[in-house]
């Protein structure tokens, strides 16, 4: 029996599919669209720093980063000057930048890497849910007759605010908010001989309107053109909960390019701009909708078919990745039977998804409104007190740090997470960070890697112990020897910080373990150790997740014997012993 069915194959479905490969399960991924269908059109664009610390944990960034174009930040001009701009090279992450690259392109990569192509056009018509499995109907092309039963474990709705997998489940509701003011997307190439500095990506707040202007790599990959958008009238809401979805790119004619020049040449405020050459031009619409639960029996919704909101902010796509992030490791769970309580384990997905899917919804919301409103209050609000807040630092750095999803944690409620402790060690629910570059005590079979690189494509949890200034590889035998009760599902590591190595040697306990050459690192300097807020002198464990977000974490006198009571009450709590 087929393990997972994915439907849709859009950017978020597709990176489920990479994830569920690399953890080693049968899946088979459809689309109810050919390709052709797809191919230019840049749709989603921006990749937050989360996301890309995300894909970097599964080996995906680097690839996507080569063909994606990096912008230092965000410019903001009225009609006759620049007001102020947010720079994001001072942000705590790896990727510093705003990272765009067309949703197309982004697909292109994913299913390269797939060994298994993507059927299409394939569209589910049906299912039905048994005990153990989902029986699925698919229909292949327009050909009615054509009709495959397949069986599979777990059924994945990646597709799409018309989602077929939500709507197959009566009561599963999408209800929400339209925003009825028809907006207007392009990619275009600009010339003129006063043109915005397009390293930047540049919001206009003219007298007649927004323009804003983002810079993207060309169909080629080899130009920078740039993606448009203008609001075409006054906001305005309905609420809905009829499901009758308007979100995404619309069938109406779009503009023409001469219709364009005219927006352009309303907005553009003190910027001489002509657009040529578009690649693609469209109209799309605004929902802001949640699906009432993430989850139905052995069916799940993330992505577009879990909610969708204002692009604002370009944050739509980073959290659907961050739906797959967190859903796929816990399906591989159940599958692998490592999980001390399934149902807990898959309830989880939608406890630990929708606060934060909330809170974006209604951020986005207030910035598109803000954006796109007309009066004068919201003009007052654009033109004099943001360029203001915006030079006090801590406002400044918040900016960046909201818009790249750096503030994105797990919930303290999730029944996932240790609860936290009274020192300063860092906390459950936090994702964890990357390190300085740690020496292997295998110093002959290793390199020095980095702790996340250490971490890279894992699919089970990481037991982290940490020295600084104390202990020895004596002192960390009872912390690996306990782990070996949980050895196909956790992965123990051991790293002294500020200590004096006497020997580049994995320990003879750990010495015929599997996991004993990759087990011990050294950080003399004590970098890691002060990242995690252990103190000197002290020892901390931390329990991280296969999605990177730390479960437990506890500090201990370094001077003594380490207890591991509440340690392991909490990792049988999650997850099953050997």
């Amino acid at each position: 029996m087929l393990e997972v069915l994915i439907c849709g194959a859009g950017p978020v479905g597709s990176f489920f599919a990479n994830l569920m490969e690399q953890f080693g399960h049968t899946y088979r991924i459809i689309d109810s669209e050919p390709i052709e269908a797809r191919l230019g059109q840049s749709r989603a664009l921006l990749l937050t720093a989360r996301t890309l610390e995300v894909m970097e944990d599964r080996d995906i960034a680097r690839e996507i980063l080569s063909r994606a174009l990096l912008s230092r930040g965000i410019r903001l001009h009225s009609d006759t000057k620049q007001l102020t701009e947010v720079e994001m090279s001072g942000l705590d992450s790896t990727f510093h930048h705003m990272t765009t690259l067309p949703q197309w392109r982004i697909e292109e990569i994913l299913h390269k890497r797939l060994s298994k192509k993507v059927e299409r056009p394939v569209k589910l018509i049906s299912y039905v849910q048994e005990s153990d499995h989902v029986v699925a109907k698919l229909q292949h092309g327009d050909d009615t007759d054509n009709i495959e039963e397949v069986k599979a474990k777990f059924l994945i709705g990646a597709d799409g605010v018309h989602s077929t997998v939500r709507k197959g489940t009566p009561g599963w509701n999408f209800d929400g908010v339209v925003i009825n003011s028809p907006s207007v997307l392009a990619d275009v190439t600009f010339t003129g001989d006063k043109l915005p500095d397009f390293r930047y990506f540049n919001f206009i707040d003219s007298k007649n309107g927004a323009l804003i202007l983002i810079p993207i790599p060309d169909n080629s990959g080899e130009k920078i053109i740039t993606r448009m958008v203008v609001s075409l009238g006054a906001l305005s809401e309905t609420k809905d909960n009829e499901g009758k979805v308007s979100q995404g790119i619309k069938n109406d004619a779009p503009p023409t390019l001469e219709e364009l020049q005219t927006l352009i040449d309303q907005r553009c405020g003190y910027f001489n701009m002509k657009a040529v050459n578009p690649q693609w031009i469209a109209k799309f619409g605004i929902n802001e909708r949640r699906a009432n639960g993430f989850r139905r029996g052995r069916c799940f919704v993330m992505g577009d078919a879990a909610h969708c909101h204002s692009p604002a902010g370009g944050q739509g796509l980073n959290l659907g990745f961050q739906d797959a992030n967190n859903l796929a490791w816990k399906i591989s769970s159940v599958l692998k039977n490592t999980a001390e309580n399934p149902e807990v384990l898959l309830d989880s997905y939608y406890e630990e998804r929708y606060p934060i899917i909330d809170t974006t919804i209604n951020g986005t919301g207030r910035m598109g409104r803000s954006v796109f409103q007309r009066t004068i209050f919201s003009s007052f609000m654009r033109s004099l007190v943001l360029p203001m807040a915006l030079t006090i630092p801590s406002i400044h750095d918040k900016v960046g740090f909201t818009i790249q999803q750096l503030w994105i944690t797990i919930p303290t409620s999730s029944a996932l997470l240790a609860e936290k402790s009274a020192s300063s060690i860092i906390e459950p629910g936090k994702y964890m960070p990357d390190s300085c570059t740690l020496n292997p005590k295998d110093i002959v079979n290793l390199p020095p890697q980095t702790i996340k690189s250490i971490f890279k494509k894992t699919d089970r949890y990481i037991a982290l112990l940490v020295w600084n200034h104390a202990g020895d590889d004596d002192a960390s035998a009872g912390f690996w020897n306990l782990l070996q009760t949980y050895k196909r599902f956790v992965r123990p590591i051991v790293v002294e910080s500020k200590n004096y190595i006497g020997r580049y040697r994995v320990p003879q306990y750990a010495r015929n373990n599997a996991d004993g050459t990759n087990g011990f690192w050294c950080d003399t300097r004590g970098r890691l150790a002060e990242l995690l807020g252990i103190e000197d002198n002290r020892a901390g464990i931390i329990l991280v997740r296969p999605d990177m977000y730390v479960a437990f974490s506890e500090s201990y006198d370094g001077q003594n014997e380490i207890p591991l009571e509440s340690f392991e009450r909490h990792l049988s709590s999650q997850v099953k012993s050997d």
